[in-house]
Protein backbone atom coordinates (compact mmCIF):
# COMPACT_ATOMS: atom_id res chain seq x y z
CA UNK A 1 0.00 0.00 0.00
CA UNK A 2 1.56 3.51 -1.18
CA UNK A 3 0.30 7.39 -1.21
CA UNK A 4 1.32 6.81 -4.88
CA UNK A 5 -1.37 3.76 -5.28
CA UNK A 6 -3.63 5.56 -3.55
CA UNK A 7 -3.51 9.11 -5.59
CA UNK A 8 -3.85 7.05 -8.66
CA UNK A 9 -7.10 5.46 -7.54
CA UNK A 10 -8.11 9.01 -6.87
CA UNK A 11 -7.43 10.00 -10.57
CA UNK A 12 -9.15 7.38 -12.03
CA UNK A 13 -12.31 7.84 -9.83
CA UNK A 14 -11.84 11.47 -10.82
CA UNK A 15 -11.79 10.76 -13.92
CA UNK A 16 -14.93 8.45 -13.72
CA UNK A 17 -16.53 10.96 -11.72
CA UNK A 18 -16.16 13.43 -14.67
CA UNK A 19 -17.79 10.93 -17.38
CA UNK A 20 -20.68 10.27 -14.98
CA UNK A 21 -24.12 12.25 -14.31
CA UNK A 22 -26.74 12.53 -11.93
CA UNK A 23 -26.87 10.12 -9.24
CA UNK A 24 -23.86 8.24 -10.29
CA UNK A 25 -21.62 11.47 -10.59
CA UNK A 26 -22.86 12.24 -7.14
CA UNK A 27 -21.73 8.55 -5.49
CA UNK A 28 -18.71 8.98 -7.41
CA UNK A 29 -17.88 12.24 -5.72
CA UNK A 30 -18.37 11.45 -2.58
CA UNK A 31 -15.54 8.36 -2.46
CA UNK A 32 -13.36 10.89 -4.65
CA UNK A 33 -13.97 12.86 -1.36
CA UNK A 34 -13.34 9.97 1.14
CA UNK A 35 -9.92 9.05 -0.76
CA UNK A 36 -9.08 12.64 -1.64
CA UNK A 37 -9.27 13.93 2.56
CA UNK A 38 -7.37 10.48 3.54
CA UNK A 39 -4.55 11.71 0.84
CA UNK A 40 -4.37 14.80 2.42
CA UNK A 41 -4.02 13.85 5.83
CA UNK A 42 -1.56 11.02 4.49
CA UNK A 43 -3.70 8.24 6.37
CA UNK A 44 -4.46 4.89 5.04
CA UNK A 45 -8.21 4.10 4.25
CA UNK A 46 -9.35 0.44 5.81
CA UNK A 47 -10.52 -2.41 4.52
CA UNK A 48 -14.20 -1.47 5.81
CA UNK A 49 -14.31 1.84 3.82
CA UNK A 50 -12.66 0.11 0.55
CA UNK A 51 -15.58 -2.66 1.25
CA UNK A 52 -17.78 -0.09 0.65
CA UNK A 53 -16.66 2.16 -2.35
CA UNK A 54 -16.15 -1.40 -3.68
CA UNK A 55 -19.57 -2.19 -3.16
CA UNK A 56 -20.49 1.25 -4.99
CA UNK A 57 -18.33 0.62 -7.64
CA UNK A 58 -19.89 -2.69 -8.67
CA UNK A 59 -23.37 -0.93 -8.34
CA UNK A 60 -22.52 1.96 -10.59
CA UNK A 61 -20.68 -0.30 -13.37
CA UNK A 62 -24.30 -2.47 -13.56
CA UNK A 63 -26.10 1.38 -13.55
CA UNK A 64 -23.80 2.84 -16.24
CA UNK A 65 -22.95 2.14 -19.96
CA UNK A 66 -19.69 2.45 -22.23
CA UNK A 67 -17.27 5.30 -21.86
CA UNK A 68 -18.21 5.32 -17.96
CA UNK A 69 -19.10 2.01 -17.10
CA UNK A 70 -15.24 1.36 -18.31
CA UNK A 71 -13.81 4.23 -15.84
CA UNK A 72 -15.66 2.90 -13.08
CA UNK A 73 -13.97 -0.73 -13.71
CA UNK A 74 -10.78 0.87 -14.28
CA UNK A 75 -11.30 2.88 -10.89
CA UNK A 76 -12.09 -0.16 -8.97
CA UNK A 77 -9.43 -2.25 -10.69
CA UNK A 78 -7.07 1.02 -9.01
CA UNK A 79 -8.65 0.52 -5.33
CA UNK A 80 -8.37 -2.78 -5.67
CA UNK A 81 -4.52 -2.81 -6.44
CA UNK A 82 -4.13 0.04 -3.15
CA UNK A 83 -6.21 -2.53 -0.85
CA UNK A 84 -3.67 -5.51 -2.21
CA UNK A 85 -1.01 -3.51 0.57
CA UNK A 86 -3.34 -2.62 3.17
CA UNK A 87 -2.87 -4.41 6.00
CA UNK A 88 -5.38 -6.50 8.40
CA UNK A 89 -6.81 -8.74 5.48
Amino acid sequence: MSADELQSALEALEAARDLADGDAEQRLDRIVEKVSKALDAGRQLDHGALARMDRTLDELTDETTGETADAIADAKAALITYREGVPGA
